[in-house]
Parts: C-alpha cells; sequence; structure tokens
C-alpha cells in the first residue's frame, strides 16, 4: 500500500515544462528519525554536467508535530527554521545543489512532511516539486497511534476520492482543510464505500476525520 502511495505521488507531482534537473534520490524522499538526534535529510538536484544550474526555491507547505524542531540549510546559505524562499548559488559541472534539513524530533513519536518547489532562476517555467516525509517511533515503550478504521483512496486524489467505513456502525466523517474549514460532512454506513466528487476544492492537503480518528490526504491538480 505504501509503495502504490509513491507511485502516486511521484506520477502526480508537478513539473516545469523544459525539464533540466532531477531531484536525488527521488522527488520523494522517505526518511526515518533517530530519536533524540539531529537528522539530516537531503534532497539534490542533478543537471547535465556541460551546464550551469541556478536555483531558487520556496516552502509549499510544511506540517510538522509539535515539539519537533527543524532547520534549513540549501546550496549557498543555513538557515533558522524554515524560511518562505531562498535562492541557491549557480552550481557548475558536476556540483550538485540540495537542500538539507535538519530535524530534531527530541523523543516525540509522530511523522511530518515539506514540499518545496525548486525553480530556474534563468526559466521560472522551468520547476521541479519534492517533498520530505518524515517519521519517527519516538522512543522505545513510545505508543503508536491506534490503526485507522476507514480508508482514503486513491491518495493523492484529483477529482474522485473513494471513502470506505471499515466500522461496524454507521459513521459520521468531516473533511477540513489545513485551516480547519469544515469542506464535507456526512454519514456513511457501515461497510460501505462512498464516492466524493472533489473536483472543485483546491489543490492542497485536506483531512478526513470521525471519532478521534484522523487521515490525512492530498489532491493534486
Amino acid at each position: 500500500m505504501r509503495s502504490f502511495f509513491y507511485i502516486l505521488l511521484l506520477l502526480c507531482f508537478q513539473t516545469g515544462t523544459s525539464q533540466t534537473f532531477s531531484a536525488w534520490p527521488a522527488q520523494v524522499l522517505d526518511q526515518e528519525l533517530a530519536w533524540n538526534e539531529a537528522n539530516e535529510c537531503y534532497i539534490y538536484f542533478d543537471h547535465p554536467a556541460d551546464d550551469t544550474l541556478h536555483l531558487k526555491w520556496r516552502q509549499v507547505e510544511m506540517s510538522l508535530p509539535e515539539g519537533w524542531t527543524a532547520d534549513l540549510c540549501d546550496y549557498g546559505l543555513c538557515y533558522t527554521g524554515i524560511p518562505a524562499n531562498g535562492t541557491m548559488n549557480p552550481a557548475y559541472d558536476t556540483v550538485r545543489p540540495y537542500l538539507k534539513l535538519i530535524v530534531q524530533p527530541g523523543t516525540l513519536a509522530g511523522s511530518g512532511w515539506l514540499w518545496f518547489r525548486a525553480i530556474d532562476v534563468q526559466q521560472t517555467s522551468n520547476f521541479l516539486d519534492v517533498y520530505f516525509n518524515l517519521h519517527t517511533p519516538g522512543t522505545v515503550g513510545t505508543n503508536t497511534p491506534e490503526s485507522s478504521t476507514f480508508q482514503v483512496f486513491p491518495n493523492p486524489a484529483t477529482d474522485v476520492l473513494f471513502v470506505k467505513n471499515d466500522y461496524a456502525t454507521n459513521a459520521f466523517m468531516q473533511i477540513l482543510d489545513v485551516s480547519g474549514t469544515v469542506k464535507w460532512q456526512g454519514s456513511l454506513a457501515a461497510q460501505t464505500t462512498l464516492s466524493l466528487d472533489i473536483a472543485p476544492f483546491p489543490a492542497g492537503v485536506y483531512f478526513l476525520k470521525t471519532g478521534k480518528k484522523t487521515e490525512r490526504f492530498f489532491i493534486w491538480k
């Protein structure tokens, strides 16, 4: 299931025209963090050896657990925290520019993500979206979240979202955006699947909530 999610995510990731650079090791970096340490998380940008790559970047969206700290470095500067945007030094020959996160989760279990867009300074229509998907089990013995009793798919979605209720009873559900605004709500019968038209929803991160459980999903356009 996880591999299917990342295949969909990569296929749905936006890229600009005349693509001349790529992300390494991948557009989506899935990394487990060591607890109580400063973890370094890199995404590099490859380009032809006979070309110069000059990138700027901007933060698109991010969500980190309360209590985690994160700082960002690019090919040129290190920042305190995660700024909204920045410009890297030009990269010549085989030098690879990069985005690096330094994340300290402490002893707190959880997962977080950060979404950036890297843009060619010389040709702004040439860009690449990259995504850090970070998680840690925290200290030994930390309780893990209870498994979901409903499913949301595909994830990411574009026009249609399917919600499957695995509860033995009817469930009241809500879809919320990152600001907490309710975008949809309704009741779903036990052991049934509902098809929702999400075409009018803007691209972004959403949450399907029922009872004490919340499932995060993405809408790409």
